[in-house]
């Protein structure tokens, strides 16, 4: 008994080892994240074999290495430095009297912007701004916002980072859109609410914000009762509830670091919607209030609000280019006087992308126009880089290039006024306008792409293949090519090595054979293998690992070139490999 105890613990001790080994052998970050995740799944099984007193190994490959690896790659680490354990029920919490704070200079210093890439925000906003709020720069520091009113407390501008905001002060306070004839009900049938709230580092109930849909100043006997509160880390309305995803483990109220939060609200004839971030957490199918107008309220000083909107209406995008031949689109949103793209532009373009996926007949010209601020030739260009930014942006989502062209006509052609903030915002839009036959930017994207691909290095496929989404690589149907000539796809083999693939050619007259080039790396950065010319037929198996096609064993496989049909085709990864279109 004894001996077979040493061998159980020897054999237990030689696993661990093993497992730990992992870390040491990949030098890069990524894999590391990587492979220590697969080293606790190994753990478990370990674990779960000592209670079990059996002296099994570990499975090939610890469970194949990448039976999970999708789960893997998708799931966010934590920071354990940040979190600690909830309460013994989010009641409990949420009535926690514990606070903490910090000066509005060290909120300030760290301010941040999101970083991830919003690939399933599905959030679009309303066809016409009917309120904006920056605040405006020509906004004095200092003084009370000249676009709200204020109902109770204290608000006024203050500069964050070069930036005007909204700041409540003292012990906060509740302010509302300053309209003409805000007694009424100015929220329409269909309409979108879209804000930035900035939350202090601490733990404390104060660090929250209540919004009411109804002028709790001009509209007080009507509107819905019940506020919609907006923790650091959730969202509350009604009898519903949820968190932030990877923000379990920290309390509804506590913010370990002081960050910004962009909230986006649609309401459609009594479909209610809210979101943080990327992320829907609230969905009502019927609610049964009616929303009337708006009020923010604060419960403490140093919390900031910017980029508020209200717009109305919203028809389906197919059915505007269909009875208009164009879209136009105020939700997409650039930094200042830049051509750069914001996160919370992905809802829109994510439905740009959808429609032309599901309508290949359809090709558009991505026009960009801006207000009348500024001078005629500094906004001609900046609109036509934005064009570019946004059809840039498609292709790397795997829109074939000869289907998008980009244009811009600075402040030339005005939809509203250039003289309230509202028309402005109307103003300033990006319009995908109908075109038949084929852009002649292919070539240029051609180049563009393959400057893209040479530039991408092994630590960056690893990034990618965690941020990017699962989606179908379909490459033909009956209406033509849907991801052609320059399409960058990142994988990771059976092998657990990472790599990256252009499409070079597909001759629909060979049954859609496939032509590309592709380069597998080593765990340490160095080549495995690489092709400029590997021709892939169509229904064949590739193993990416060698560049091989031909008698490729099943557990070498990394992607099968499917055909449907004779014109419907994809590349379908296997079970044991990942691959990805570089969005």
């Amino acid at each position: 008994m004894k001996n077979h105890t040493f061998n159980f613990k020897t054999n237990f001790t030689l696993k661990l080892l093993l497992v730990l080994g992992l870390f040491f052998i990949v030098p890069q970050q990524t894999e590391a994240q990587f492979f220590k995740k697969l080293a606790k799944k190994a753990k478990e099984k370990i674990d779960k074999e000592a209670e079990k007193r059996s002296e099994k190994r570990v499975n090939k490959k610890i469970d194949k290495t990448f039976d999970d690896a999708e789960d893997v790659l998708d799931g966010k680490k934590k920071d354990k430095k940040i979190t600690e354990k909830e309460g013994n029920s989010k009641q409990n919490e949420k009535g926690n009297n514990n606070s903490e704070s910090t000066n509005s200079n060290e909120a300030n210093a760290k301010s941040n912007k999101p970083t991830v890439v919003w690939s399933k925000f599905d959030f679009v906003p309303g066809d016409e701004v009917i309120f904006e709020d920056g605040p405006s720069a020509d906004e004095e520091n200092g003084e009370f916002p000249s676009r709200w009113d204020l109902y109770k407390g204290s608000a006024e501008i203050a500069n964050v980072n070069g930036e005007n905001v909204i700041m409540f002060i003292g012990s906060g306070g509740d302010i509302v859109p300053y309209l003409k004839n805000s007694n009424e009900d100015y929220l329409p049938e269909i309409f979108t609410i879209e804000f930035d709230v900035w939350f202090e580092k601490g733990n404390t109930t104060a660090n929250r914000f209540f919004i009411s849909f109804l002028d709790k100043k001009n509209q007080w006997k009507n509107g819905p009762k019940g506020d919609l509160t907006v923790y650091p880390n959730g969202i509350e309305f009604k009898e519903t509830d949820k968190r932030y995803p990877g923000t379990e483990k920290l309390g509804w109220s506590n913010e370990p670091v002081g960050k910004w939060r962009h909230i986006s609200i649609a309401y459609t004839k009594g479909k209610f919607k809210a979101y943080m971030d990327d992320t829907r957490l609230i969905n009502i199918p019927h609610l049964e209030d009616n929303p009337w107008g708006f009020t923010i309220r604060s419960q403490k000083g140093n919390q900031y609000l910017r980029n508020f909107r209200i717009a109305k209406g919203g028809v389906k995008y197919y059915d505007r280019v269909l009875s208009e031949g164009k879209i136009i689109v105020n939700g997409i949103k650039f930094d200042v006087n830049k051509a750069t793209l914001k996160a919370e532009s992905m809802g829109p373009i994510n439905k740009i992308y959808q429609l032309m996926v599901k309508q290949p007949e359809l090709n558009f010209s991505v026009e960009g126009h801006t207000d009348a601020d500024g001078d005629d030739a500094s906004n001609m260009s900046l609109s036509k880089a934005r064009g570019k930014s946004v059809m840039n942006k498609l292709i790397a989502m795997g829109i074939s290039a000869n289907r998008l062209k980009y244009d811009g006509f600075g402040e030339s052609k005005p939809i509203d006024n250039n003289s309230t903030p509202e028309g402005k915002a109307n103003n300033r839009r990006v319009e995908f306008v109908k075109f038949s036959g084929s852009s002649n930017n292919s070539s240029n994207t051609s180049n563009n792409s393959s400057s893209t691909f040479d530039n991408i290095d092994k630590k960056m496929i690893g990034e990618k293949l965690e941020s990017l989404a699962d989606s179908p690589i379909q490459i033909s149907n009956n209406s033509g090519i849907v991801n052609g000539k320059g399409t960058i796809i990142l994988y990771a083999t059976s092998d657990g090595n990472f790599g990256k693939m252009q499409i070079l050619d597909i001759d629909k007259e060979d049954n859609y054979k496939l032509t590309v080039k592709y380069v597998t790396y080593n765990y340490n950065g160095s080549i495995h293998s690489q092709s400029n010319n590997l021709e892939v037929p169509g229904t064949y198996t590739c193993d990416l690992d060698k560049g091989n096609i031909e008698d490729v064993l099943r557990s070498d496989e990394d992607f099968w070139f499917n055909k449907a049909d004779k014109t419907t085709t994809s590349i379908k990864p296997s079970e044991t490999s990942i691959l990805k279109i570089l969005k």
